[in-house]
């Protein structure tokens, strides 16, 4: 059993890794290619561990090249004997999009090895032979086992997952079988768009929770395993789980818009909504255009100003919002007679511990170390309004503040935990650094 399982783990670890093109068992082709060409950088299994009986279903990017690419997959057996998954190559997508490749039929005990192929869409690959061309290609092995519920957990049922927002909840797996549970996950995550890899939280749990600092398709990977498992004490797992999920932050509506006729042109008028006097406490005025082109002048929010030429319900325009300075807070695209909405972060309840902030000027900029006793607090972020001004920094570090602010302005800092959930909130007035 042991040795089963350590074959099909160093298997399975190929198909998690970042790859080069490996030596590829359809064609003898060598494995370089040029800098401008597809590489596939990440191709992941659907479910483990393959028994007899089951279907596997295989996903892939090329995150490294832009543009579009098309694929071509093959899977083989002991034996030899190929079979295309794919009819010739996919449709073209973009190569930092997840393509999930057709499911293999029904597999038996053995061995398999998988090849994917990767060119640039609507071209010839840079690399050919009897079967056909491509730019690069990956291979990776596969294991499929017999079934025995005494030593493996089943995970080729359905997983549940619920998206709220940037959050992804694992809630378990459909028919989940074999060594007795209750089962256990532990999560894990690649950025689709980047290839970065993160963790959720550390240990096993039955229904994990896993938040992420950016809005984005992921590939969420869930580590199972039972207390009753050789494996458990070891810190090992018995299987994992892949889906693919998109969260993003909560639309949020910042105003309603209306439009109608008028002699000359058209009467438009922006309102904010509650919501976005809290997301832009400081606008008071607006402006309607379409690219480059201003379809009114500057006018104080609530006003009906005339907008030409003129527009009907259902047109698309930009909205600027503007502070009383005419400092441009924001641009929002929206269709008139509709309302403007924006992604925000969820509404944080705010902490009960001090949350202090240095500053000091830059080059680029300027400089600010926020610091906390916030239970549970190991990183902040520094934001004005809807408005970004720092990535998220460790507490006690310095993080480049772009625009800059100066002494005695006020920032909200925003706290998160170690797995990127946030855990509290805070208007704070900037000190000078020492």
């Amino acid at each position: 059993m042991i040795k089963i399982k350590k074959i099909l783990s160093m298997s399975l670890v190929a198909l998690f890794v970042t790859v080069g093109s490996l030596t590829n068992v359809t064609a003898n082709a060598a494995t370089t290619t040029a800098a401008a060409t597809p590489v596939i950088n990440y191709t992941g299994i659907e479910h483990s561990p393959l028994v007899v009986g089951d279907t596997e279903t295989f996903t892939v990017t090329s995150a490294k090249y832009s543009g579009d690419v098309q694929y071509r997959a093959f899977i083989g057996n002991e034996a030899g004997k190929w079979t295309e998954l794919t009819t010739g190559y996919t449709a073209a997508v973009s190569s930092k999009t997840p393509y999930v490749l057709p499911a293999s039929k029904a597999l038996t005990l053995g061995k398999y090895k998988v090849s994917i192929w990767v060119k640039a869409a609507g071209k010839t690959g840079v690399k050919s032979n009897a079967t056909g061309n491509f730019d690069s290609f990956y291979v990776g092995a596969l294991n499929c086992v017999s079934k025995d519920d005494n030593n493996r957990v089943y995970t080729n049922g359905k997983a549940d997952v619920a998206v709220t927002g940037l959050t992804a909840k694992f809630n378990g797996i459909d028919q989940i079988g074999g060594i007795t549970g209750p089962y256990l996950y532990q999560l894990f995550a690649m950025n689709t768009a980047t290839g970065v890899w993160s963790n959720g939280p550390a240990g096993y749990s039955a229904t994990p929770s896993m938040t992420f600092a950016t809005p984005g398709t992921y590939m969420l990977i869930a580590h199972v395993n039972t207390q009753k498992s050789t494996t458990w004490a070891k810190k090992g797992f018995e299987g994992y789980k892949t889906v693919m999920i998109k969260v993003t932050n909560s639309s949020t509506t910042i105003f309603d818009t209306t439009i109608k006729a008028a002699n000359f042109g058209a009467v438009g008028n922006v309102t904010m909504t509650a919501d976005g006097l809290k997301a832009f406490p400081k606008a008071t005025q607006y402006q309607v255009v379409t690219g480059t082109s201003n379809l009114t002048k500057v006018s104080a929010l609530g006003t009906a100003t005339t907008i030409f030429p003129g527009k009907v319900a259902g047109d698309a325009v930009t909205v600027k919002l503007f502070d009383s300075s005419n400092n441009l807070l924001k641009s929002i695209d929206v269709k008139l007679g509709q309302s403007g909405t924006i992604d925000v972060a969820p509404v944080v309840t705010p902490g009960t511990a001090t949350i202090s902030a240095t500053v000091k000027p830059a080059n680029f900029g300027s400089v600010v170390t926020a610091n906390s006793s916030q239970a549970g607090a190991t990183q902040y972020q520094v934001s004005d309004g809807a408005n970004m001004l720092t990535k998220m920094a460790a507490l006690g570090t310095a993080t480049t503040l772009f625009p800059g602010r100066e002494v005695g302005k006020t920032v909200t800092i925003k706290l998160f935990d170690a797995n990127g959930t946030a855990v509290g909130s805070s208007d704070v007035v900037l000190t000078a650094a020492k």
